[in-house]
Order: structure tokens, then sequence, then C-alpha cells
């Protein structure tokens, strides 16, 4: 209950500051303030302005690929995973980004988004990079090599 009551006041902050922040000429994009930037190579949070401290920190999952996890189910994934990580972290410390098209994933408590800078979006960087694969919602492939 506390968690639905929780996610329904992030909705609605979200929702709120979606609103009533100003919007750029093209696309819904926005431009928030990257809070720690990337946990792993598709997943980074964000501060949205104008909500309450205890809600305005969300996670932004990239939209359109899968990305290696942290917490991997064997150590080649995990060192794919921080590899992926690095290379996020890097592309937003260097690139001007915004958070394009956001709306709620199908995982609880976190946006879905394209991840754009200019031309380049961080989702066909990480695929060529060969650090992330095209994703669609579907089944996973996993990470760990053949051993």
């Amino acid at each position: 209950m506390k968690q639905a009551i929780s996610k329904i006041g992030v909705s609605i902050g979200v929702s709120y500051a979606l609103l009533f922040t100003p919007l750029p000429a093209s696309a819904e994009c926005f431009s928030w303030p990257a809070d720690g930037l990337a946990y792993d190579g598709d997943t980074l949070a964000v501060t949205v302005p104008n909500l309450p401290a205890e809600i305005a920190r969300i996670s932004i999952r990239v939209r359109g690929i899968d990305a290696p996890e942290i917490r991997g189910k064997c150590e080649s994934e995990k060192a794919q995973a921080l590899a992926a990580r690095e290379f996020t972290r890097k592309w937003l410390s260097t690139h001007q980004w915004q958070v394009c098209s956001p709306e709620w994933g199908k995982y609880g408590g976190r946006m879905l988004g394209d991840v754009v800078a200019g031309e380049s979006s961080l989702a066909n960087d990480l695929i060529a990079a060969g650090l992330a694969r095209p994703y669609d919602g579907g089944k996973r492939q996993g990470w760990c090599l053949a051993q």
C-alpha cells in the first residue's frame, strides 16, 4: 500500500513538473540535472526541478537498449557492466544531453526515455561501442560468455 501511494505521489509530481517545465520548440525534451550520473550503462538518475525533494530523484532507463547488469550473473557480465557504466558516465559528462519523450516504464519507479545530445544518441553510441544491444521490451539475452 505504501509503495502504491508513493508511486501515485511520484506520478502526480512528475506530471506537475512536466506540465509546468518550459518545453523546447522541438519534441518533449528535458534538461534535468544528473544525480549521481549513471548506475549502469542504461540507467541514470536525474533530479526533476520543481518537485519536492522526496520525489524529485527519478531513475531513467535509456529507451531501446539492454546493457549488462552491475549485479550480473557472472564475472564477465559484471565486467562488461562496469565498462558500459564508465562509457555512459563519460558520455553524460562530455555532452549537453536531454531526456526526450519520457514515460513510465514497465518497472515501478523508473521512467523510460531517449537520452540525446544534438544528433547523438546514448543508446546508439552504446550499441556502436559494443556495450549494449537493441532491446524492444521482449525477452533479454544473457551477457555471460559461454564457458
